[in-house]
């Protein structure tokens, strides 16, 4: 059995090729399928002004007032006024094609896709075939065959400006006369800057140049007809490029808008002048050409039909057109000219600045013109005329452009007859009065998508090219395949068609039991509702066809009555007030402020409009406040920060609560972590925050449960932001902790291996009374860094203390929150190098790291240092000898050197005893210590740890001490032995001996252990 879900009865490809926007797009058969009755109203004239109170007519009665209707002059004007799309062409071709075929007229018919000067002058010209006339339309298509746009785009701004320079200051107003004569407008024209940029893609000169040359292509889009202010040089960003003169003048131009009027009223006064000078029609020529034709329609006894789809494209020519066209056929009492009737499509602004000769035409003929601009009214008769208009539109689609062709005079197709859903559709869907059915729409839907689209000054305005370009054609193409899918309609087709002002939209109840009981399709079955359903007061409130055509499931919903069979119809209704009724879940009267406040939350839900930035922002106040107020500072530890502080990590703004439909312009509201969708839920809850806020219940308990649960359920998003905030995120204390480290062990207080309660210890220790008792043989590079860092290291301990430790009240931590600190610890302590990038380092890291980037270099430095350090002592104490030996021998020696009468210099002998004394105090296992060390950091593969742990310890004064006193004893006894030498030499000296002996056992010690 066949049903709906997924149901196309049309292809897109067919209706993309059968709809067109323009009347003047689709074959004779297209177009007479398609066409509905126009609304029409016959309307005077009040001077320049329109008067909208006359009857309303049809297509029948445009015709026959405007063959029937006599003029004393032999000239009969009748324009169709309207604004863009409303049908004015559409009416003009309907005309054109129920013109009955007699001899008796000369049909003259001027399309509006050409309208380019060879075309219309063809058009005018047609049959003429005289020689002054044969001459214009060879000068016409010599003209367009030997330019193109952009040499035609020069040659209009030299003819313009040669224009504006004769010019006086009579032919301006007052206030505009800096704009008259060859100082003024024209020496904007004349500045090859300025020119350039009128001369630019998509401006006015170069568009009319494309437009004189060439006919439009279908889908184009419509044609400028005059110059306006964007088209003028104010904004130029190098003005300065422009000569002084010009410069003055379009910055007077610039800043008064009233002379900017001025400038695009000259330039449009002397267009045509310049398009008739550019294209030999000066001088009346054309004009001349149009009597002409009529002369000779005169002779052969015929009367002309002038029909023009839309006068004012026809640039160049329309004053020497007018004026032919109202010139008078019967003079001195004999018909010299042809009888014209011209019926002429215009828009409503171009028709007030008609010459005065045409109106006078107009008045003193006819004395009305035939205006489009009626909106449909919201009864059944609009309602009719809407679906009927719609509805040959949506058969057409189904037939297709070919077989409309096809069918030729013939009846117009109907699929719908031989459809299996026909009843169905036609009874849940509806049916125009000639039996088109209006699926995939129904008549609440059509209605209310024709009001979306709808300008909104105008949203009862029923402009038929709008509904064909963004209603039919868009939901029959771009929706098809949502449609055939399942998943139609969507929230392009909500985007698509907002809600207008004078709909009313689904209630906020409704919306609520959807939201609630049908999740998965919530949103889409809020669309039908609103669109196919109109907008009802339950929530089943839809037939059962439409349910089945846009997958939705059929389901007994909480309120709801009996699934109606019938299609929905559009209530008669006055228009909707656009602000929101009072809310009845608000108990009391509230005041007018905020009960504008709570319609306006309504309104961002059920219209979907922008939420106002007034209520938007004292709902994040109020949201974001309550998650501050709650937060505990204990999950994790942390120091109680100041309000300000808060503030400026959670502030009130759409960074922190970002609410959809609000205007979000902050940077960062994308990732807000409080985020309401628009819902009616979160309306609902929104107004009961308004209403705790200015001291009235909320409308339901549950939503102070809801505030109070969601500021709970927010405070860990509110870590986040303090800890970005304050930059003490786990990353940026894992920098902190590993400066803190580098810097402990610059001070030779921690390196890699070390317990981590040490280092935990070291890292949080502010280093006040640091100092490195091995000062002495530290690089310089090494000194500088540990100094500067020992300078800027409270601060950065005191923010480790801070984000890590546990106070009492509002004094210093006192307690580290272990748990936390050591996974940061040992994040911290995975690599002892400092290969960060600035932008990476938190502020109160950096001035604490200030020369860290060289770290493995004041390593490498240091260990070199220390090994120099280490071989000068191994000359005199290798490994395997005792310190105990080594004092026992300079001390042996300088009692021999006594013995021996071998002079010693007091200031020798006591620098070396008091070495020796301080030598006697230290631990000389120091040094195999040092070795083993720099031992393992010098090996191929020896790991950072390793060159780390021999650079940074700590190993007191031994080494130099140890180092003075091999280096001062081996200087004493190198001269003591010399002397002890020349004695025995000399005299035999057995003393002298001795200490010689002395001395050679001292070399001994220093000699490697296989070589004594």
């Amino acid at each position: 059995m066949a049903d709906f879900r997924g149901f196309l009865c049309w292809t897109p490809e067919t209706a993309a090729a059968t709809i067109n926007t323009e009347a003047v797009s689709p074959s004779r058969a297209v177009f007479l399928a398609t066409h509905a009755p126009l609304r029409i109203r016959r309307a005077g004239l009040d001077g320049r002004a329109i008067v909208s109170d006359g009857p309303l007519i049809d297509e029948k009665t445009v015709l026959k007032d405007f063959l029937s209707l006599q003029s004393d002059t032999g000239a009969l004007l009748l324009p169709v006024v309207g604004d863009s799309g409303t049908g004015k062409s559409h009416l003009v071709r309907w005309v054109r094609e129920n013109l009955p075929a007699s001899d008796k007229y000369k049909i003259i018919y001027l399309e509006k896709a050409k309208t380019s000067l060879r075309a219309v002058i063809d058009a005018l010209l047609i049959d003429a075939d005289s020689g002054a006339l044969a001459q214009l339309r060879a000068d016409i298509h010599r003209f367009t065959d030997g330019v193109d746009a952009t040499t035609l785009s020069r040659r209009l701004v030299n003819a313009l400006s040669e224009a504006l320079a004769a010019t006086t200051a009579r032919d301006v107003p007052q206030h505009a006369r800096p704009l008259a004569g060859p100082r003024g407008l024209t020496v904007v024209l004349q500045d090859p800057h300025v020119s350039a940029f009128m001369l630019g893609q998509g401006k006015f000169i170069p568009r009319l140049a494309e437009q004189l040359l060439r006919d439009r292509a279908d889908g184009e889009p419509d044609r400028p007809m005059a110059f306006t202010m964007e088209d003028l040089p104010t904004d130029l960003l190098d003005l300065h490029r422009a000569a002084q003169v010009t410069i003055k003048l379009i910055n007077a131009i610039s800043g008064n808008t009233q002379l900017q009027q001025a400038a695009v009223d000259l330039l449009n006064q002397h267009l045509e002048a310049a398009v008739k000078r550019v294209a030999s029609l000066g001088a009346g020529r054309l004009q001349d050409a149009m009597l002409q034709v009529r002369r000779e329609y005169a002779r052969k006894g015929k009367e002309i039909i002038l029909l023009v789809e839309d006068f004012a494209l026809i640039q160049g020519v329309q004053r020497d057109l007018l004026d032919a066209v109202i010139e008078a056929a019967n003079r001195f009492g004999s018909t010299t000219l042809a009888p014209i009737r011209t019926l002429m499509a215009v828009t409503t602004g171009y028709f007030s600045d008609l010459p005065e000769t045409a109106l006078t035409r107009v008045r003193a003929t006819a004395g009305y013109v035939y205006n489009l601009n009626v909106p449909f009214t919201r009864d059944d008769r609009g309602e009719s005329e809407i679906t009927s208009f719609v509805g040959r539109y949506l058969n057409a689609a189904r037939v297709g452009r070919e077989a409309l062709e096809n069918a030729g005079e013939r009846q117009v197709p109907n699929p719908c007859e031989t459809c299996a859903l026909i009843s169905r559709c036609h009874e849940q869907f509806g049916a125009t009065s000639e039996g088109f059915g209006l699926y995939p729409f129904n008549p609440s839907a059509l209605v209310r998508t024709i009001h979306a689209t709808a300008p909104r000054n105008d949203p009862y305005a029923f402009v038929p090219r709008t509904v064909l370009g963004s209603v039919i054609r868009p939901v029959l193409v771009e929706h098809a395949g949502a449609l055939k899918e399942g998943t139609f309609p969507d929230a392009r087709f909500r985007t698509q068609f907002p809600t207008a002002d004078i709909d009313e939209p689904l209630s906020t109840g409704v919306q609520e039991v959807v939201e609630a009981e049908d999740p998965l399709d919530a949103d889409r079955r809020k669309i039908v509702l609103e669109f196919w359903g109109g907008a009802p007061d339950h929530a089943g409130a839809l037939p059962s066809a439409v349910l089945e055509a846009f997958a939705l499931e059929a389901h007994t919903f909480s309120g709801a009555s009996t699934i109606p069979r019938q299609p929905v119809k559009v209530q008669a209704t006055v228009p909707v007030k656009q602000t929101t009724k009072t809310n009845p879940f608000t108990t009391g009267k509230l005041l007018p402020s905020l009960q504008a406040k709570i319609n306006a939350v309504e309104d961002w839900l059920r219209r979907e409009h922008v939420l106002q930035q007034a209520v938007a922002s004292e709902l994040r106040t109020v949201i974001a406040t309550a998650v501050a107020q709650r937060y505990r500072w204990v999950n994790p530890l942390m120091r109680e920060q100041s309000q300000a502080t808060i503030r400026s990590a959670w502030p009130s703004n759409a960074r922190v609560v970002s609410i959809e439909g609000a205007t979000e312009n902050v940077q960062g509201a994308g990732a807000a972590p409080i985020r309401f969708k628009r819902t009616a839920r979160n309306s609902r809850y929104l107004q009961s925050v308004l209403l705790l806020k200015n001291g009235q219940p909320a409308e339901r308990a549950e939503h102070v449960r809801r505030l109070s649960t969601e500021s709970d359920r927010y405070t860990a998003s509110l870590t986040t932001a303090l800890q970005k905030n304050l930059q003490i995120t786990d990353d940026d204390l894992v920098l902190g902790l590993r400066a803190a480290l580098i810097g402990a062990a610059l001070a030779g207080l921690a390196w890699p291996g070390m317990d981590e309660a040490e280092l935990l210890a070291a890292a949080f220790a502010d280093g006040r009374s640091w100092a490195r008792e091995d000062a002495a043989s530290r690089d310089e590079a090494w000194s500088r860094t540990l100094e500067s860092h020992l300078q800027h290291r409270p601060p950065l301990v005191e923010r480790l203390r801070d984000a890590l430790g546990v106070a009492q009240g509002d004094g210093k931590p006192r307690l580290i929150d272990a748990a936390r600190a050591l996974p940061l610890l040992r994040r911290a302590t995975a690599q002892w190098d400092w290969q960060v990038t600035g932008s990476d380092v938190p502020e109160w890291v950096k001035k604490a790291v200030k020369s860290f980037a060289n770290w493995t270099d004041l390593v490498k430095a240091q260990n070199a240092s220390l090994r120099r350090q280490l071989d000068d002592i191994r000359q005199h104490h290798p490994r395997g000898t005792t310190g105990a030996q080594v004092l026992a021998a300079v001390r042996d020696a300088l009692l021999a050197a006594e013995d021996a009468s071998i002079p010693v210099p007091r200031a020798t002998r006591t620098g070396i005893t008091d070495l020796l004394s301080r030598a006697q105090d230290v631990d000389w296992k120091i040094l195999n210590q040092l070795e083993d060390d720099l031992l393992r950091a010098e090996e191929p593969d020896a790991s950072d740890a390793a060159r780390i742990t021999a650079a940074v310890r700590d190993r007191g004064v031994a080494p130099q001490v140890v180092r003075a006193l091999l280096q001062a004893s081996d200087a004493w006894l190198t001269t003591a032995l010399e002397h002890a030498t020349s004695r025995t030499n000399s005299h035999g000296d057995e003393a002298a001996r001795g200490v010689q002996d002395l001395l050679t056992e001292w070399r001994s010690l220093s000699a490697p252990e296989e070589d004594r």
